[in-house]
């Protein structure tokens, strides 16, 4: 089973995250929905929830925030 989460981000960490993920193998994938609006959408199985999450607990460090999309928009 897999889980998708959309998050909206600072548009100028957006690289700088998908490189954190890829450095991690096989835990998440990162696409781009929308550059200028900073949103995309990180898909990965649900057995590495605690892993993603604890990612982006950690781009705080960086100061990079995520804030949930609603998958509607």
């Amino acid at each position: 089973m897999e889980t998708i989460k959309r998050v909206s981000m600072r548009r100028d960490a957006i690289g700088f995250f998908k490189a954190i993920l890829e450095s991690y193998e096989e835990v998440a994938l990162l696409t781009v929905l929308d550059g200028k609006k900073g949103q995309v959408e990180i898909i990965y199985p649900s057995s590495a929830e605690e892993t993603v999450q604890a990612i982006m607990e950690d781009m705080k460090r960086f100061d990079i925030a995520f804030q949930e999309v609603n998958h509607a928009e």
